[in-house]
Formats: structure tokens, sequence, C-alpha cells
């Protein structure tokens, strides 16, 4: 490969765009992998995990309730829309359900914040951010983002996930020394190589950490042992990606692809959490037909997750956070689409977990937060509070066990009071 095409490959994968330390992975993770799953544009819970029939006088919130009743799986009720009857069906005993979040805003900018980070407030991290800051070590990439500006918080610098199409230029920075990937032809012979990694072992890793030799120099000697770095970890990477059984759904599908690519990366151990999305939920025209469409995106990614984890067998250490900038209005627009609404749900799955298969929090039939005491989770309009955003984040980090870390240190909340959303033996009701 020459010097152009190797420039043009490194632009090309931006799943390293960003990171210095290439093709190292660590081998002492043991804690839990963190999914944030995005659904961007504000979805309508009312149609997903908070269901609403329509009420007699009051103007339709649902067309789908004109004909079909709420369902109930377990503890959690859902509607009967898009492919909601097979995710939850399921799923159910993953989940942790909590309605009645209010984003206070119905901006797509400032809900999105609210709810990735807790807090309506620029230069915050998003939880992913903060467990891979918190957790890494020598990862290849800790924290995997679907977009290119994720929130950083500035703690470290986000791997953006590549496309199914630039497979074939990952595995020639994975393995630099191959002429063509389809071929075995090699630019440098085994015992060329053998040399090389002699130099490594003998000059450039003593030298790299001499305090006898000038700063630069160790830094120069660190770079290039960085640089050239390979155990095997990216190559697994890739090798994870492409032969995972994908369910039948098309990892050239961005939706899909960025599901495999994390739980991949989590396996092959160069990952520790990711801020991924589904798009389409924005949808003030034509509401059923285009909201049905992205739900059913969602809920195949998040599927998809969980299937992939189990193959992989990391089930037992995946938690998935689904988010949305905020809700839609309880009420259709003149275009049958729905507008900004600033109430909405999330859903926290684990693996089957004693605090799954439960519903914290609640919205009246017009799709408003009813009050909740934040001790016993049950209903109290006089002197409970609002469940908002900043109160999931707080919990999440506590039991991400990231709550004390240096890095969430730096980006206090303001909670002096959290649900105990995590209790097996109490939900609201």
């Amino acid at each position: 490969m020459n010097r152009r095409n190797f420039l043009k490959a490194s632009a090309a994968a931006s799943l390293f765009a960003t990171n210095p330390v290439l093709l190292k992975a660590a081998t002492n993770y043991t804690g839990m992998f963190l999914v944030t799953m995005h659904a961007r544009g504000g979805w309508d819970p009312t149609s997903f995990c908070d269901p609403k029939m329509n009420v007699a006088g009051q103007r339709v919130i649902n067309n789908w309730a004109n004909t079909t009743p709420t369902q109930t799986v377990g503890n959690i009720n859902y509607a009967p829309f898009a492919d909601n009857d097979n995710f939850f069906k399921t799923h159910y005993q993953k989940m942790l359900v909590i309605n009645g979040i209010d984003v206070k805003s119905n901006s797509h900018s400032s809900g999105s914040m609210n709810n990735i980070t807790g807090i309506m407030k620029d230069g915050y991290p998003s939880l992913a951010a903060i467990v891979a800051a918190s957790n890494k070590t020598q990862e290849l990439m800790p924290w995997l983002a679907s977009t290119s500006r994720p929130m950083s918080g500035k703690l470290l610098a986000p791997s953006i996930i590549a496309s199914s199409g630039q497979l074939n230029t990952l595995k020639k920075l994975a393995n630099p020394n191959l002429y063509r990937t389809d071929r075995t032809d090699t630019y440098l012979q085994a015992d060329e190589l053998s040399l090389i990694q002699q130099f490594r072992s003998n000059r450039a890793t003593p030298k790299a950490v001499d305090m006898t030799e000038l700063s630069k120099q160790r830094s120069q000697y660190a770079n290039y042992l960085a640089s050239t770095y390979n155990d095997g970890s990216f190559e697994q990477f890739l090798t994870l990606l492409q032969n995972v059984d994908s369910k039948g759904l098309s990892l050239n599908n961005r939706n899909y692809n960025q599901a495999a690519s994390a739980i991949a990366a989590f396996k092959a151990g160069i990952s520790l959490s990711a801020d991924l999305n589904v798009g389409g939920f924005d949808t003030h025209s034509n509401h059923d037909t285009r909201h049905a469409s992205a739900l059913t995106n969602l809920t195949n990614a998040v599927d998809l997750l969980w299937y992939i984890a189990a193959q992989m067998n990391i089930e037992n250490r995946l938690i998935v956070h689904i988010i949305s900038d905020f809700g839609r209005t309880n009420r259709y627009n003149n275009g049958n689409g729905k507008d900004h609404w600033s109430i909405t749900s999330n859903i926290i799955m684990g693996n089957n977990p004693a605090w799954g298969n439960r519903v914290v929090g609640a919205t009246d039939s017009t799709h408003r937060p009813i009050k909740i005491d934040f001790n016993t989770l049950q209903r109290d309009t006089v002197n409970g509070s609002n469940i908002e955003p900043k109160h999931v984040q707080t919990a999440l980090r506590q039991f991400m066990n990231v709550d004390s870390s240096a890095a969430a240190g730096k980006f206090d909340l303001g909670t002096s009071n959290t649900p105990d959303f995590f209790n097996s033996s109490i939900m609201t009701t």
C-alpha cells in the first residue's frame, strides 16, 4: 500500500480516526458493557411502552386504540403497534420501563442533551463516555459512537463506527503487511518481521521507559511502539463482525451494522461502551406509517444487540438504555402527524435481572406525568416529584459503578434525591 492509498484508507476508516493507540486491547476489564440507543427525533411512548387508549369526548390520541386494546406481558403494558408485540414478548423480563419522564423541553437539541447527559448544559458527557473514561486502560476504542459529534465532555475521543462497506479498508489497517487483502502476498518476509520484533524487544521497549532518555525521545519510542502493536484483537473484531449471524438482517443497513459492530467490539476486548442511534421519529406528518417503520427499525436493532450478545456469550454483561429526545403530542395535527411533547419514557435492559419486568413512573390518560414518591415509587400527587432525566442518569451512574469516578465527579447533575429504580421489590402501580 503506497502512502497516498494508506492515507485514503486511514481517512475512510473513521473507526480509528481519533485513537492514537492502534490495535491494542485490554485484558483486565470484567465489568458491564453499556449501549445507549437513542431513538432520534422524539418517539411516541403512547404507541410503545406507555400506551394510551382514546378517551370519550377528547381528541384521538392513537388510531390503533380505535380497534385494539392495550396489551400486557408480565408487568409491562405496551401498544399493539408496529412490531411491538414480538419485541415485548421476547424481552419483557429484561426491561425496566420508566414512564412519565419530564424532559422540560420540546427542542431536539435540548431534549437530546438532557436525556443523554442528564442535564441541559453544554459540555456534559454521555453516560457511555463516562463509563469508558472511568474504566479504560489500553483499549483500542473504549467508546464507540454512531455520530461524528457525540457528547464527550472532553473526557476522551470517540471512535466512530465504520460502515459495513469499509471492512476491506479496515482489513488493510489491521494487517498493513499484506500487499492485497485477498491474497497472501506481503511487504515484509518473516525474517524481516522478526528483526523488527527483536528491535521492539531489545531497543524500543526499554527506551520508551528509560528515564535517562529525554522526554521527547521516550515519547518517540512510545509512539513507535503504539503504532506497530498488534495483539490480534482487532482482527478478532473483524472476524466476529464478518461471521456474525445477524438474524437475517442486512449489515449493510446502518441500524443493524452499528448494533453488530458494538457487540463484536465488546467481545474482542477493544470497546467498553457505545452511543448508538436509530432515526426517523420526528413524525410531524403521516405519524402512524412513519413511526411504525422507525419503531420497527429500533426494536430490530435492540433485538439484534441481544441476539448477537448471546452468540458471543456476553449477554450477562450487557446493559442497554433506550432513550429519545422527548415524546409526541397526545393528539394528531392536521397532517395526521404528532408534534413535540416534553413527556417521555426510557427503557433500561439487562439479561433477565432481578430488577426487570417492572415499570416505574406513570402518566395520566392524556400522557401528562403523575408525581411519585421517590422512596416507595408509588403515585403521590400531593408530596411526590416528577421524574427527570437527571434522576435516571444518576441512578445509572450508580448502577454502572462510575458515580464516584473522577470522570463523573467533574459533571455533577445536582440530584439530592434519586428514585430507587433498581429495587426489585417495588414498582409504580
